[in-house]
């Protein structure tokens, strides 16, 4: 807290902070009459790092790593090296296929043999030719000038429809990047926008100059802004450091460690009232007064509040302000999964087949997935890790005191898109759902079933989908929500911006530096860099582009062995402008 003068209240609607992020340790037994305790971990669990890659877009991970310094878990925080072996398979047309990586390159001939004789890989590569010539013309044809924001609107297409224009066919699309959607959105790849999807960083090649000077990266104002007021945090410098050779991070009891660390600081700060159990059930503009009146289960009579930020879906957000007010949010959609947490005593059910865990594309037959399975995740090969000093022995990078094998299944997304409330399987059918289809899934016995301990967590709503218009949509709700509330009321979360940890942290941090007042650039100059605006949602109405280009080698958290210099020399070429307020 930068102002304790400012009082701020927090509802949530359950009775325990933290979200969808959750976990559970559950008592079991092992085959031998062992006990001990596992821990069951639903949404998300691990952090993956975004500014290691070659272009860096997004830097988001570095709040990450401040929150880490400021909550005092850097000692607490798990890690894993980015030369870790972790094998991802899918599951195609009826087993297992492992996805080409750096392991399988060291047998060329067993990869080629692959390529050549799985069905999975139907169409690799006339897709992988049509793919070379289309960038290729593509590159001869760049525009100077980065698209506007009307233009990328018009641009804008499914995940589906861009890459089989690139791929000049759909097999790849089908069997794969379905699977992807799946494990990251849960949704169809037909319907997401590729615009609002990691493949965004893919869509830029050929919308811009390329041919920068050694040096020269594109890079986006409110990233170099974030930099340039972070570089000065001297440990959260040396972590973002250490994370460039990490390929993810986790705690030990799973990334509740992190949001209970955060709640628990905010509740030592004055000024601070959590209010929990308490449904807000109606949000009101009060005119006469030029504040938010906001009534919840718990108290019918409403209490007025300068300003308002709402971080739940944007669908429930519309239902509780008046008919009408927010039609483009009413409109909103997102996929419900069914999380069903497995732990069998046997260690090691899975390998061969060790690794990250499968995903089932759309294109798998009902015949093959009745149980609507979006994909399995391993986590035993992810927290018991072989000893290499010790052969036959495992080093513990989790919370369970018991080996055994543990199993996360996602069931549910898009398929379940227009299932009544009552049509969804209940807890004990979703059980028994995920038992049989990973027995089937995995080749094991029936026999295997009778000691599995299971749980399970119905997540409704829980991953807001960004189909294609998402841009136009946020826009129309921009004006809605200035025309409503004044500017007293601010979105931010998954509805809005990517869903996912690292996109929350960073929506939070704008809209609460926004609606505090907090907007000096780093050079100390009293210049507004406009990025959320009142509503929360100004990015997708902003008139002009938001991107220019600096040199990589001025970015401090790059860990490339250059000095610490700042990104002030502010590299304008090809006739790019300073940005404007707006920019």
């Amino acid at each position: 807290m930068n102002n304790p003068s400012i009082k701020i209240t927090i509802y949530e609607a359950s009775d325990r902070l933290g979200g969808w992020i959750d976990s559970e340790e559950v008592k079991v037994k092992g085959l031998d009459g062992g006990k001990g305790t596992v821990c069951f971990q639903r949404g998300a669990r691990l952090i993956k790092p975004q500014h290691q890659a070659k272009d860096p877009y997004r830097f988001d991970d570095l709040l990450f790593y401040l929150m880490v310094d400021k909550l005092n878990l850097a000692e607490r925080l798990q890690s894993a090296p980015k030369n870790e072996a972790m094998a991802k398979f899918i599951y195609y047309p009826d087993h297992l296929v492992r996805l080409p990586d750096a392991s399988l390159l060291k047998s060329p001939l067993k990869l080629i043999q692959t390529l050549r004789t799985e069905p999975l890989f139907k169409g690799l590569f006339q897709s992988i030719v049509h793919y070379a010539r289309t960038r290729f013309r593509e590159h001869g044809t760049l525009h100077m000038n980065y698209p506007s924001s009307n233009d990328l609107s018009c641009r804008e297409t499914s995940v589906g429809e861009h890459f089989q224009r690139l791929f000049g066919r759909r097999d790849l699309v089908d069997n794969v990047l379905s699977a992807v959607m799946h494990g990251i959105y849960g949704g169809d790849v037909w319907k997401l926008s590729a615009q609002r999807t990691p493949f965004w960083n893919i869509l830029k090649d050929g919308k811009y100059p390329t041919n920068l000077k050694p040096g020269g990266v594109w890079l986006d104002y409110a990233d170099r802004d974030l930099l340039l007021r972070l570089q000065h945090h001297e440990r959260t410098v040396e972590l973002a450091r250490a994370g460039l050779e990490k390929s993810a991070h986790w705690f030990p009891s799973g990334l509740n460690e992190l949001t209970d660390a955060l709640a628990s600081f905010l509740k030592d700060r004055r000024g601070i009232t959590f209010k929990t159990g308490a449904p807000v059930t109606s949000l009101r503009y009060a005119a006469r007064v030029d504040r938010i009146a906001v009534s919840t289960s718990k108290q019918p009579t409403p209490v007025t509040y300068e300003k308002v930020i709402s971080t739940i879906y944007a669908k429930t957000l519309a239902g509780i302000c008046l008919p009408g007010q927010l039609p483009t949010l009413a409109k909103s959609t997102a996929a419900t999964i069914r999380v069903v947490n497995l732990w069998y005593p046997q260690p090691g059910l899975n390998h061969p087949n060790r690794g990250f865990g499968y995903l089932i594309p759309q294109s798998v037959s009902y015949a093959e997935n009745p149980e609507f399975v979006l994909g399995v995740l391993f986590d035993s090969d992810r927290e018991w890790i072989p000893d290499p000093r010790k052969p036959g022995r495992y080093i513990n990078r989790g919370k369970d005191t018991i080996r055994g094998t543990k199993l996360t299944v996602m069931m549910g997304g898009h398929y379940w898109d227009y299932l009544e409330a009552g049509m969804i399987p209940d807890d004990a059918a979703a059980i028994e759902l995920a038992k049989k289809a990973v027995a089937r899934h995995m080749g094991w016995p029936e026999s295997y079933n009778e000691h599995v301990v299971a749980r399970t967590k119905l997540c409704r709503d829980c991953i807001p989908q960004h189909l294609v218009g998402h841009r136009e949509r946020m826009k129309a709700a921009h004006g809605e929500l200035q025309d409503a509330f004044r500017g007293r009321l601010a979105v931010a979360g998954g509805s809005y911006q990517s869903p996912g940890v690292l996109p929350s942290i960073r929506a939070g941090k704008d809209v609460a530096e926004h609606a505090l007042g907090w907007f000096k650039t780093g050079n100390g100059n009293k210049e507004v860099i406009q990025t959320v605006g009142d509503t929360g949602l100004w990015q997708f109405a902003a008139p002009s582009s938001s991107m220019g280009v600096f040199n990589q080698h001025h970015i401090p958290f790059r860990g490339w062995g250059a000095k610490r210099k700042t990104l002030k020399r502010f590299v304008q070429r090809y006739g790019w402008k300073k940005p404007t307020a707006q920019g």
